[in-house]
């Protein structure tokens, strides 16, 4: 019996950008959205159609069907909403970036990167492209405040970035 090593690592794999350039995200919620309407559309249909039959036993069923209509394109719907992008966080004192989700009170940290793992760092003049360790893009800043900017450029000095 032996045992082999795998030597694919996690490096190898291609990092999953934070937004991608392509359209089909969202193309992907636009046809969800067209198919969240279709289902509230059809649910509202079956009851205002000329011609329906009010028959006790169909009534019951078109209910259960345009209720189960109606929440599933109400859930469709939902998702279609564009997420809020990350925001994201540079911490100067503790030298990292983080990337971070806020919902309602909740705030999840998407990724963090410390400065010394950055791969690339592009800096032209207030505007500055962060590169995490697993070389996808991690954030593009763009300081406005000079004593802000001057403490991000001191710190990606230290580092060795810059």
């Amino acid at each position: 019996m032996s045992s082999t090593v795998d030597p694919v690592t996690f490096d190898t794999i291609a990092p999953q950008p934070v937004r991608t350039v392509d359209g089909t995200r969202m193309l992907l919620r636009g046809g969800q959205g067209v198919a969240g309407a279709a289902l509230i559309l059809t649910a509202l249909g079956l009851w205002i159609a000329p011609g329906a039959n009010w028959d006790p036993e169909l009534v019951l069923l078109k209910l259960l069907i345009s209720a189960v209509g109606a929440m599933v394109g109400v859930a469709l719907l939902q998702g279609f909403v564009r997420p809020a992008a990350p925001k994201i966080e540079v911490d100067t004192i503790r030298h990292e970036v983080r990337l971070v989700r806020i919902r309602g009170k909740d705030r999840f940290v998407l990724d963090r990167c410390a400065f010394k793992d950055l791969t690339r760092v592009e800096d032209t003049g207030t505007y500055l492209k962060l590169w995490g360790g697993n070389g996808a893009l991690l954030a593009e800043v763009a300081a406005s405040d000079r004593v802000a900017h001057r403490s991000l450029v001191t710190a990606l000095r230290v580092a060795g970035k810059l």
